[in-house]
């Protein structure tokens, strides 16, 4: 047994009474990483987003951070995965950040090839919009929501659910995106197996319009060749109505799936201080107010899109992975040929 003489006891209780300074804590680290990036003086940027997007905020950033000079690889989530991946098995580290949609983010955690990184802006984002683990953060959301034209659909007959797309009148006048299978899949979670394969089956026999792309399938609906589809994105929806477009969408109270685009660090980013730096800089409130400036639809909850009718009201149900990306091959096969859509004839 350890004894100790009062006056060191004394010392030793106070001292365990006394509050960790946490905020010193942070702010060492925070110096110690901003040095680093000084040395480091490079970012390489694998974005999904547009390429005026991306510059935007590369921009800004370097005016934050001027010893930092930026470098930007944009392509689909698809390319910038797959360049990754190439440059991966040539044990070649260009990537200091990689921002994509969830399904290529979670797809690099799955092989090991994400640096666990909780920002400190991390905090200020709902469960659901961020990795528990902290290997990804949510950049910005795009919700799932049903557009009309509003020449072909009157007020009354706006369909106020998913469900209303089955009543006859709607009979080949609905759009579905070809591989809309993060909607199907949540779609399904939500109602439960069961009830969720006799909603897409009834769903299927309204002789649907498959066609490949969102932007495609809003060009439809505001073109009126078809009334409704079934997923379009908010965001762009207003962009057209802003245009003079006859285009709306639906507001309703059920759960409204809401895909991720997310950003995550390499296992082995060459320039780790200044990733870091960047994530911070793109969750912080003043980068996702960029984001809100380029019309998308920020992940952080304290910073409401243009309108804020993109997400005020609305049960946003964040479309996790998880579960989609374990059972992908049977989500694609129920949703293509399991007697439901895109069905061989």
């Amino acid at each position: 047994m350890i004894h100790l003489h009062r006056p060191l006891l004394v010392l030793f209780v106070v001292a365990m009474l006394q509050p960790v300074d946490s905020t010193f804590a942070a702010g060492a680290e925070r110096d110690r990483v901003l040095e680093g990036a000084r040395k480091e003086g490079r970012l390489v940027l694998y974005a999904g987003m547009d390429t005026d997007e991306a510059t935007l905020i590369t921009n800004e950033f370097s005016k934050k951070y001027p010893f930092i000079k930026s470098e930007i690889f944009r392509s689909s989530g698809e390319k910038i995965q797959a360049r990754f991946l190439v440059e991966h098995r040539a044990n070649t580290h260009t990537a200091d950040v990689f921002q994509a949609s969830i399904i290529q983010v979670y797809q690099l955690k799955n092989l090991k090839l994400l640096a666990r990184y909780v920002s400190e802006e991390a905090a200020g984002y709902r469960d659901g919009f961020k990795d528990p683990q902290g290997y990804w953060t949510a950049l910005y959301q795009i919700p799932y929501v049903i557009g009309y034209n509003t020449q072909r659909v009157a007020p009354r007959d706006t369909p106020a659910s998913y469900e209303d797309l089955l009543n006859p009148k709607w009979k080949s006048w609905i759009a579905l995106e070809t591989e809309e299978y993060q909607w199907f899949y949540h779609w399904m979670q939500i109602l439960g197996r069961d009830k969720g394969l006799d909603f897409m089956k009834k769903f299927a026999g309204q002789n649907l319009q498959m066609r490949a792309g969102h932007t495609l399938l809003a060009q439809l609906v505001a073109a009126g060749e078809v009334a409704l589809a079934t997923v379009v994105y908010s965001n762009r929806v207003e962009r057209m109505k802003a245009s003079g477009a006859p285009i709306d969408w639906v507001r309703f109270k059920g759960p409204t799936i809401t895909a991720i685009n997310a950003i995550a660090i390499p296992e082995k980013a060459p320039h780790a201080n200044t990733a870091k730096l960047f994530v911070d800089f793109t969750l912080s409130k003043e980068g996702q107010n960029l984001l809100r400036g380029l019309r998308r639809i920020p992940a952080r909850p304290d910073v409401l899109p243009d309108p804020p009718t993109l997400t005020q009201g609305l049960q946003l149900y964040p479309a996790r992975p998880e579960g989609m990306i374990e059972n992908y091959n049977n989500t694609v096969a129920r949703f293509n040929f399991n007697e439901i859509f895109n069905r061989a004839k």
